[in-house]
């Protein structure tokens, strides 16, 4: 009898599935200018998952041409709708009530991090939110201990955004990146000073960079337990935003086997450290050892395990670090010192401005970048943001926990919301200047000149003189039209540490070595006549990389 029943129940499905799309296609509800597709509910999804970069263009020429702040699409059966206009963006970010933000990290959860669906539950159950004080009306359902969200956001608060442990990684990156390009490239070997050697400076990068980053916040074993991880993360990156929107995992298995082999070295360095790491033996204050790390990966771990999370899925979060220390840093550093090195003045002033914050030790001639003033320098901090505005694509993800309005428009239960930092950071009325239109690179788009007041003579003769102009970070924008790191409530937790680390790499960069374009180059190593474009395999959920490397040449300078 089962075998006369699964055709039948097959022919049940498929029309309770046609009914539904009927019905949603045919709707009387008002409904916003839709976009377009050739098969409906399937043509738009399988762009949306496999083509994020065409997918958005398509929305910013319907949005233009229909002239409207909202369109609706389906991914799948459900409803989407990407939405742009201040009043909108604040509607998305700041109505927690009504468009939630967890469902995007649950659904990592599953597809990056491994979890168990029990595991997966323990956050979904939370809905106290991440505020000091609970969600009226949760109080009751979620004692203090199983709040999820607040728990684990305030371990990267604590021991990520204060100051103390946000100087201490700074620290522990600058030293170790500075020793990775001091082992490749030592000024005894063929890069003496006044030498020159070629090099792919996105290689350097992808390597060195990470690697430091890498150590910085899970100590060295992890790379000395699992040689070669830094390629295994690059191969996970590739596929990391295919595997949380695409498609189900058979229809993918080279994604599942990058991100498997991944989990598999990080699985690895979490049960060592568990096993070696002394906790009674080592001050609850150290900053850093090789184990685990830094104190933020050491108290998270503790945290997991005392929540009762495995280490299947303490190594899943790992993962998921692994990801959000890399995936926006290399890319935009990589963007950086290719906006350098075709622009020889603006590479002097950027090493002119950071020759500013940095030190030497008079003793050992050793030096140091002031992390804390380096982050603060006008024109640093304007390459930064235009390096953000111009390379991040960010879909920032809600969804509609209740019926809503938008511009007017009914938005369904269940439906997804979303703002895309693509659209929201080329708007020609928010970010454009004269001769510097929104849609180009422009690194001093938020430096401002304003006269430089002294203050002269002693007692009543004390006045103010103006001297020359001093040079201040102003960002063009409103913030709410700037969102690298998301909006709202949940926003990347890391975004501090990483623009230490990218301002960081720069300086040192800048610093060590004198450096001069030689030619771009394409995937397989050989000159290129045309520049680099954002890769579009990342739109939508990461920095974009430069879809081709840059070969330089460079010397040490010190």
């Amino acid at each position: 009898m089962p075998n006369n029943l699964s055709p039948m129940l097959l022919v049940v499905a498929c029309i309770t599935i046609l009914f539904l799309c009927f019905r949603a296609w045919h709707s009387s509800a008002p409904k916003p200018p839709q976009l377009s597709e050739s098969i409906p509910f399937i043509s738009n999804t399988i762009q949306y998952l496999t083509d994020a970069g065409r997918f958005i263009d398509r929305v910013t020429e319907k949005l233009a041409s229909s002239r409207s702040n909202i369109v609706r699409f389906h991914v799948g059966l459900r409803p989407a709708y990407i939405v742009t206009g201040p009043k909108n963006v604040q509607t998305v970010l700041g109505s927690p009530e009504l468009l939630d933000g967890n469902f995007l990290q649950l659904m990592l959860m599953d597809k990056h991090w491994g979890m168990t669906r029990a595991e997966i539950d323990k956050f979904a159950r939370d809905k106290s939110g991440r505020g000091k004080t609970p969600v009226p009306g949760t109080a009751a359902d979620v004692p203090d201990g199983d709040r999820y969200w607040l728990g684990h956001d305030r371990l990267y608060a604590e021991y990520l955004s204060s100051r103390r442990h946000a100087d201490a990684l700074a620290g522990s990156f600058q030293r170790l990146f500075a020793e990775q390009l001091d082992r490749r490239w030592q000024p005894t070997t063929t890069t003496t000073r006044g030498q020159w050697a070629s090099v792919e400076l996105s290689a350097v990068l992808r390597e060195a960079m990470a690697e430091s980053a890498v150590v910085s916040l899970f100590g060295s074993r992890v790379v000395e337990l699992n040689p070669g991880l830094v390629a295994r993360y690059w191969e996970f990156d590739h596929v990391a935003g295919r595997l949380a929107w695409g498609l189900p995992g058979f229809l993918q298995r080279r994604a599942v086997a990058a991100r498997d082999r991944l989990h598999g070295m990080v699985r690895r360095h979490v049960d060592s450290a568990w096993a070696c790491f002394d906790w009674d033996a080592t001050p609850e204050d150290l900053a850093w050892e090789p184990h685990f790390g830094s104190r933020l990966s050491r108290e998270t771990a503790r945290w997991l395990r005392d929540k009762g999370f495995s280490n299947h899925a303490a190594a899943g979060h790992t993962l998921a670090t692994l990801f959000g220390l890399n995936g926006n840093t290399v890319p935009i550093t990589t963007w950086a010192m290719i906006e350098l090195v075709r622009d020889p003045e603006l590479l002097r002033a950027v090493r002119e401005e950071i020759g500013t914050v940095c030190e030497v030790d008079p003793g050992t001639g050793a030096r140091h970048i002031d992390a804390q003033r380096l982050v603060n320098l006008p024109l640093m901090q304007s390459l930064y943001v235009e390096l953000l505005r111009t390379h991040v694509s960010f879909n920032v993800t809600r969804q509609a926990t209740r019926p809503l309005a938008i511009e007017g428009y009914p938005i369904e239960k269940g439906a997804l919301v979303q703002v895309c930092s693509r659209i929201e950071h080329y708007h020609k009325d928010v970010w454009g200047v004269e001769g510097h239109p929104a849609s180009e690179f422009w690194a001093y788009r938020h430096v401002k000149y304003v006269d430089d007041v002294q203050v002269e003579g002693q007692g009543q003769e004390q006045g103010q003189v103006k001297g020359a102009k001093k040079a201040q970070f102003v960002m063009k924008g409103r913030p709410s039209s700037f969102l690298p790191f998301g909006g709202g409530y949940v926003m990347c937790p890391g975004r501090h540490f990483a623009k230490q680390e990218i301002l960081l790499a720069i300086a040192v960069l800048v610093t060590k070595f004198d450096i001069e374009f030689i030619e771009w180059t394409g995937s397989n190593g050989l000159r290129s006549d045309t520049p680099p474009q954002d890769d579009q395999r990342y739109a939508g959920f990461v920095a974009m990389s430069p879809d081709r490397g840059v070969r330089v040449r460079w010397r040490r300078i010190y």
